[in-house]
């Protein structure tokens, strides 16, 4: 598959996560503190830039179709790729039970491995430090709530 179907394809399909995040942003309450920005403040900022990241993905990828056109038939997504998204639905349903440090913990340690670092120590680390991180920063420097898990 030519570069220019792959990119078409994930800004497809990137598109469609932005919009959902965007639509799911739309849900969440408004602070009434004056001048001050609400929960949904830096989850529009994410939305906003996913889809238009994705949106620019997609016309390269609709740009380069038309420069060479190239046989799709057999195309397949990569092994990496099809783990990525299953995991990031795993992360996904089981953010609103575990929380985000939990649910983020073997999330963030299986997107560190499958981007191909096999030292288990630094797996670990990355696996705890990165979700540790940026529950601090988020909670305590920008005051956004991160889901804390009902099983919590």
């Amino acid at each position: 598959m030519s570069g220019g179907h792959r990119n078409l394809a994930a800004g497809a399909v990137l598109l469609a996560v932005g919009i959902g995040y965007g639509l799911a942003t739309a849900l969440l309450p408004d602070r009434t503190l004056p001048d001050t920005p609400g929960p949904a403040f830096f989850p529009w900022l994410i939305a906003i830039g996913l889809i238009g990241l994705s949106a620019a993905l997609t016309v390269r990828g609709l740009t380069a179709i038309r420069q060479r056109d190239g046989d799709v038939a057999g195309y397949r997504l990569p092994r990496r790729g099809w783990l990525a998204l299953v995991g990031f639905a795993a992360y996904l349903l089981l953010l609103p039970y575990a929380g985000f440090v939990l649910a983020s913990v073997p999330f963030c340690g299986g997107l560190v491995a499958l981007y191909g670092e096999r030292r288990p120590v630094i797996v670990l680390a990355a696996a705890i430090l990165i979700p540790l991180m940026l529950f601090v920063v988020f909670s305590t420097g920008f005051q956004v709530l991160l889901p804390r898990g009902a099983w919590l």
